[in-house]
């Protein structure tokens, strides 16, 4: 445990690639003990409709990291010559290291100890926003509430989503009943080369909060 503050935890924890450790092992109940805090998130009625899918079987990993390569690519196709120089989120600054570890993940994904899938129940495509807005909002906290209690522990994820383009493959993989569960992400797990992470670029408070009337 690296007993920090609950602000260093909540200021500090970041998206991971680069600095996962692919080679040490990940204990089971070490994953068991995160998801168990991770379940005292709120969520709508407290009717835990959730359900979460860990996968530690490395030929599975490696399968799954091949969609999530070719649902990244899926992706890209869509974005034409919004890419590179040209993406939108070029000018953040940072945006080169960004680029540079989400490609490092990427080429890396078949390597990580275990993969955690959150599942929410139902599908929203065609969902109003009340019903997509409450779905997610009865899951994303205790995501986030996992990522919370994996860096405690030395350990960190990294929030992905790009497998959801081939999300039917990934379903079907893992036996997971497609008309019955939305994927939330997907969240590779590792210890972290070392724990000294930093606060992030963000914009000023002034520039993304308001006061009673939008501005």
């Amino acid at each position: 445990m690296l007993n920090l503050t609950a602000d260093e935890l909540l200021t500090t924890t970041r998206s991971v690639r680069k600095r996962l450790d692919f080679d040490k092992a990940v204990d089971r109940t070490v994953i068991q003990e995160c998801l168990e805090i991770a379940f005292q998130a709120p969520n709508g009625s407290n009717m835990n409709t959730w359900k979460w899918l860990i996968v530690d079987d490395p030929a599975l990993i490696a399968r799954i990291s091949e969609l999530y390569n070719q649902g990244t690519e899926d992706f890209i196709a869509t974005m034409g010559d919004a890419v590179g120089e040209n993406y939108i989120g070029a000018s953040v600054p940072g945006f080169s290291g960004i680029n540079e570890s989400v490609d490092y993940l990427r080429q890396n994904m078949h390597r990580v100890p275990a993969i955690l899938f959150p599942l929410m129940s139902g599908r929203v495509e065609n969902s109003g926003v009340f019903w997509q807005a409450s779905s997610y909002g009865s899951i994303l906290q205790a995501t986030w509430s996992f990522f919370l209690a994996l860096r405690e522990r030395g350990m960190g994820s990294a929030w992905t989503t790009a497998h959801l383009w081939r999300e039917q493959e990934v379903a079907e993989l893992l036996g997971i009943p497609f008309d019955q569960y939305t994927q939330v992400g997907l969240f590779p797990i590792a210890h972290t080369v070392g724990h000294d992470f930093k606060p992030a670029y963000r914009k000023a408070f002034d520039e993304v909060a308001s006061w009673n009337r939008f501005q």
